[in-house]
C-alpha cells in the first residue's frame, strides 16, 4: 500500500513517525503543498475515516464537543460581540483540532488540550480566517435579505398572487443562499489545516483550499449529500447525535486534507 493512501486513523509504524517539535506534535512545513484529484467515492471514505477518528477516542471527543458547544452558546448570549467572537474563534479551535486528528492518526496522545492548541504561533492567520469567513457570511446574508425584500415588494404589487409568490420565493432564497455560501465553505474547508501544518497565510490558504475543493467537486458532492442525511439523523434525538457528528466532521476534514494534499 502506498503510504500516502493509508487510513490516517490507522496508526503508522513508529519508524514512519517524525519526532514532534512540541507538545501538540505540530511542525509547520512552510510552502504551498501539492494537491491531487481524488475519486468521487472518497467523499464516503472521508466520513468513514471521520467515524474511525471518533471511535478512537469517543470519551475525549464528547467532552471536547460539550465544551465547544457550551462556549459557543455562552458567547452568543452577548449581543453582536458574542457572535463575532464565536465566529473568529471557530477557526482557531478547528486548527487546534486538526492537530488533534493528526495526533490520533500517528497513535500519539489525544486530549482536550487540542481544543485550544490553535492558540499558538498560527493564531493570527487562524483569526483572520475567521474574520474573512464572518465578512463573507454577513455579505451573503445581507444580499439574501435584500433579494427577499425585493421579492416581497414585487409580490405586494400583485394582491391576488402576492402570498403565493412570497411562499415560492422562500425556497428560492434558500437555494440562492446555499449557492452563494458554497464557494465560501470551499475556501475554508482545508484552510485551517493548511495554516497549521504548512504555515500558510490566511488568504493563500483560502485560495488553495478553494481550488483544491473545486478540483474535487465530485467527492464533495458525495460527501455533502451523505452529510445532509447525517445532519437530519443527528438532529432527531434532541440534537444528541451532534455529540457524534461534530467529531466525525472534524475527523473527515482531516482525512480529506490528508487525501487531497501531500501529508506533512
Amino acid at each position: 500500500m502506498n503510504p500516502d493512501d493509508r487510513n490516517p486513523f490507522e496508526s503508522a509504524p513508529d519508524t514512519a513517525r517524525p519526532a514532534p517539535a512540541d507538545e501538540s506534535g505540530v511542525r509547520p512545513v512552510a510552502g504551498e503543498p501539492d494537491s491531487r484529484t481524488v475519486d468521487a467515492g472518497q467523499g464516503l471514505e472521508w466520513l468513514r475515516q471521520g467515524w474511525q477518528a471518533f471511535t478512537a477516542a469517543p470519551g475525549v471527543w464528547v467532552v471536547i464537543t460539550l465544551l465547544w458547544v457550551t462556549a459557543v452558546v455562552v458567547l452568543n448570549l452577548v449581543p453582536l460581540f458574542g457572535m463575532i467572537a464565536a465566529t473568529l474563534l471557530a477557526m482557531v479551535t478547528v486548527g487546534g483540532l486538526m492537530t488533534g486528528c493528526r495526533a490520533l492518526s500517528r497513535g500519539e496522545p489525544f486530549g482536550v488540550h487540542h481544543l485550544w492548541a490553535g492558540f499558538g504561533e498560527q493564531i493570527n492567520p487562524l483569526l483572520l480566517l475567521g474574520g474573512l469567513y464572518l465578512l463573507a457570511s454577513l455579505a451573503i446574508g445581507m444580499l439574501v435579505v435584500l433579494l427577499s425584500a425585493i421579492g416581497a415588494g414585487l409580490a405586494g404589487l400583485a394582491a391576488v398572487a402576492g402570498l403565493a409568490m412570497l411562499m415560492a420565493a422562500i425556497p428560492a432564497m434558500f437555494i440562492v443562499a446555499i449557492m452563494l455560501m458554497a464557494p465560501v465553505l470551499m475556501a475554508v474547508w482545508f484552510a485551517p489545516a493548511l495554516v497549521v501544518f504548512h504555515d500558510m497565510k490566511a488568504l493563500d490558504a483560502m485560495k488553495l483550499s478553494f481550488f483544491a475543493s473545486l478540483r474535487n467537486a465530485p467527492a464533495f458532492v458525495v460527501f455533502s449529500l451523505l452529510y445532509v442525511v447525517l445532519v437530519v439523523l443527528a438532529s432527531v434525538p434532541a440534537m444528541l447525535g451532534w455529540l457524534v457528528l461534530l467529531p466525525v466532521t472534524f475527523g473527515a476534514m482531516y482525512a480529506s486534507y490528508r487525501d487531497v494534499f501531500s501529508p506533512s
